[in-house]
C-alpha cells in the first residue's frame, strides 16, 4: 500500500508548516526500563526480536509491497499485510480498478526500528515499529511510521498500519527561496514534532506502563470527531487544540450547506498497536478508526452531485449523476501523544482530511 505521508483536503493538497520541538532519536536512553526482581538487581530486558530480524522483516514488506502495487496483486500484499492496512490496501485496488490506473511503486528506506522490550520471564511483546523516508524524499521532515505485528509465536510478521509522522524540526534559519502562496484548496498544518521515545543502552525501546488506559484516547477521539455537520464542538477537554483537532472539526464544519444533512460516526477498529513510552513519560498512541460518512439531501427535492474526478465519483461508476444519499465508510489512522498527568492529549497526526475510502454506496434521485 503506497502511505501517502501528508495530510490531505479534499482537493489533496497540503503544506507543511515550521515546528520548533525536537525529533525522535532512537538513541536516546533513559537508562532501561525501571522493573527490577526480588533482590534489586537491574531485570534483564528480552525485546521482542532483533534488529536484524526486524530489518529482514521491513526489508521483504518494502520489497513485497513494491511489487504488489506495481501488479495491483491484493492477495501478494495479504501475504505481507493484515488488519486494517490489508484493508486500506485492497480499498486502494477497487479504486484504481474504477479509474482503470494502478498505484506507483513506493519504496521506504533509512530505517529506525522501535523494537519494544519486556522483563525476563513477561510476555513477548507481539509487535514492533518502524520509522523510515519514501525513497527520493529522504530530506522531508516527516517520516512513515509503519507497525508489524504477528498471530502468535510462529506466526508471519504482518504490516497491519502505517501512517505518517514529523520527525525533525524546521530549519532554524529559513529558506532563501521566495515564500509562495498556497494554492487554492490547500490544507495548511503546523504538526508537533514526534517526542523522543523512552530507550535503553541495549537500543529497545519501552512500553508504556500506563498502556490500557492510555488507549482509551482512542474511543474519546473517535467520540469527538462523531457529530452532524455543522454542530462540531472544537474544544475538548481531552485535546489540545490544533490543526488536527480544533482544525479537523472547523474543517468538517465548514461542509454545512443548506440543501443537505452530513454527518460523521466513527469508532475503534482494528488491532490494538504496542503503546511505546515517551521520554518525558508520556505515552505515544496509535489509532486506528472506522468511520461512516452520511450525506443526504434535506428534502426529497434536494440531490447531491460529485464530482466527475473524486474518489466517490468513480468508486460509484463514474458520470455525473444525481444522488439522494450517500453513504461512505471510511479508514482512518492517527498518532496520538498522551502526556503524564491526566492532561490533554495532543493528535501529531492524522490523515481523516482525506481517508482511505474502503465503501461508498448510493441511493439514486429521482
Amino acid at each position: 500500500m503506497v502511505v501517502h505521508g501528508r495530510v490531505w483536503n479534499a482537493a489533496g493538497a497540503f503544506v507543511l508548516l515550521g515546528a520548533v520541538l525536537t525529533g525522535c532519536s532512537a538513541g536516546d536512553g533513559t537508562g532501561g526500563p525501571r522493573t527490577r526482581p526480588s533482590g534489586g538487581a537491574p531485570a534483564r530486558v528480552v525485546p521482542v526480536l532483533t534488529e536484524a530480524q526486524a530489518r529482514e522483516v521491513f526489508e521483504r514488506y518494502v520489497r513485497e509491497n513494491a511489487a504488489a502495487d506495481e501488479k495491483g496483486d491484493t492477495e501478494a500484499a495479504s501475504r505481507i499485510e493484515g488488519g486494517r492496512l490489508l484493508e486500506e490496501s485492497r480499498a486502494h485496488s477497487r479504486l484504481h480498478q474504477a479509474r482503470g490506473s494502478k498505484d506507483q511503486p513506493v519504496r521506504y528506506v533509512r530505517p529506525v526500528f522501535l523494537i519494544p522490550q519486556a522483563p525476563e520471564g513477561a510476555p513477548a511483546p507481539r509487535g514492533f515499529a518502524v520509522l523510515s523516508k519514501w525513497e527520493g524524499r529522504e530530506t522531508d521532515r516527516s517520516s512513515v511510521l509503519h507497525y508489524f505485528m504477528r498471530g502468535g509465536a510462529d506466526g508471519d510478521w504482518k504490516a497491519v498500519a502505517a501512517t505518517w509522522v514529523v520527525t525533525e524540526p524546521a530549519p532554524a534559519t529559513p529558506s532563501a527561496d521566495p515564500s509562495r502562496s498556497p494554492k487554492p484548496g490547500t490544507l495548511k498544518v503546523r504538526p508537533k514534532v514526534l517526542p523522543p521515545v523512552a530507550s535503553g543502552a541495549s537500543g529497545t525501546v519501552e512500553l508504556s506502563p500506563t498502556a490500557a488506559p492510555d488507549t482509551a484516547v482512542c474511543g474519546r477521539y473517535a467520540d469527538y470527531l462523531s457529530f452532524t455537520v455543522p454542530e462540531g464542538k472544537p474544544d475538548s477537554p481531552h485535546f489540545e487544540r490544533g490543526d488536527f483537532t480544533s482544525g479537523v472539526v472547523e474543517f468538517f464544519n465548514g461542509w454545512d450547506e443548506e440543501e443537505l444533512v452530513r454527518s460523521l460516526s466513527f469508532r475503534r477498529a482494528g488491532e490494538e498497536l504496542p503503546v511505546f513510552r515517551l521520554k518525558d513519560g508520556g505515552s505515544l498512541v496509535v489509532c486506528t478508526l472506522e468511520g461512516t460518512y452520511r450525506d443526504r439531501g434535506r428534502t426529497p427535492a434536494h440531490w447531491i452531485e460529485l464530482d466527475a474526478g473524486s474518489d466517490s465519483a468513480a468508486l460509484l461508476g463514474g458520470g455525473t449523476r444525481k444522488w439522494a444519499s450517500l453513504e461512505e465508510e471510511w479508514s482512518v489512522t492517527a498518532v496520538v501523544e498522551v502526556p503524564p498527568g491526566g492532561r490533554p492529549a495532543t493528535v501529531l497526526s492524522t490523515d481523516v482530511h482525506r481517508p482511505t475510502k474502503t465503501s461508498v454506496k448510493g441511493v439514486a434521485w429521482k
